[in-house]
């Protein structure tokens, strides 16, 4: 497999994954999703705590790889945004917060990656557009449903059909970042947060995730959901510890238990 991601570790519980195609802007085709897939199966077998995308060089990521989509037939077309709804549902539903560090362009596709994730953050020279209409075609991986989760149907419909670019001003603006940084304190500000992440109980932060998902919310069965996730929770050791070491006035040491 062609080495279209690159793995890290920043601390035994975070994870960092570049993109690395910068010859064509991490621009992502058939093998690059499934790279990243996998990645997502193995990491997800792990203890990990918090899992940081970003992009290799200027770029995020350019989205979805015209050079390989100029040969494809309906069918192919398809398969490609099915593979991709694949990805970005496993990122979605992965067992830890997961962030989305921002650098560069992050167009169609890229954006759309951007919107699964649970955190987005950016350098100040960073640019969003949804631009498939420049190129007769319509987002395929969620940018007509995750978008506007975080920027509203209006905001979205703007982007679309006028093919807009924004920056990271303006995206922040939106609702659609969590925050911007210098581009030269970027990752420095994105791993400490991740490193906030990482201290607190990831049973509690895995529970929590799965009840954020479901936003939209039915308040009928949440409410009931939601009681069990805490009866879960105060079940586990890493709660009892978390309770013990507040009250001592120390740092708790979560096992995922």
């Amino acid at each position: 497999m062609s080495d279209f991601i690159i793995t890290e570790k920043i601390t035994n519980y975070t994870v960092y994954i570049r993109f690395n195609r910068l010859d064509v802007f991490n621009a992502m085709n058939f093998d690059m999703l499934e790279e990243i897939s996998d990645k997502l199966d193995e990491l997800s077998k792990t203890d990990i705590r918090c899992l940081v995308f970003t992009g290799a060089g200027k770029s995020f990521s350019s989205g979805a790889d015209l050079n390989e989509i100029k040969e494809f037939d309906p069918d192919t077309a398809r398969k490609f945004s099915l593979t991709g709804h694949k990805v970005l549902d496993k990122i979605e539903n992965f067992p830890c917060p997961v962030i989305a560090a921002v650098n560069g362009y992050t167009l169609g596709g890229g954006l759309e990656f951007a919107c699964a994730c649970d955190l987005r953050y950016a350098t100040h020279s960073a640019k969003f557009g949804l631009i498939e209409s420049k190129v007769g075609m319509i987002t395929g991986w969620g940018g007509t449903f995750r978008l506007p989760r975080h920027v509203g149907v209006a905001r979205t419909k703007e982007m679309i059909f006028t093919s807009k670019i924004i920056n990271a001003t303006e995206a922040h603006a939106y609702g659609l970042l969590n925050d911007v940084f210098p581009d030269d304190k970027f990752l420095e500000n994105v791993f400490n947060i991740a490193r906030k992440i990482e201290k607190n109980a990831p049973i509690a932060n895995r529970l929590s995730k799965k009840m954020l998902n479901r936003y939209p919310f039915d308040l009928d069965n949440i409410k009931d959901e939601e009681s069990l996730a805490l009866y879960h929770c105060v079940n586990t050791e890493d709660q009892k510890e978390a309770v013990k070491a507040f009250l001592e006035k120390r740092e708790p040491i979560f096992n995922n238990k």
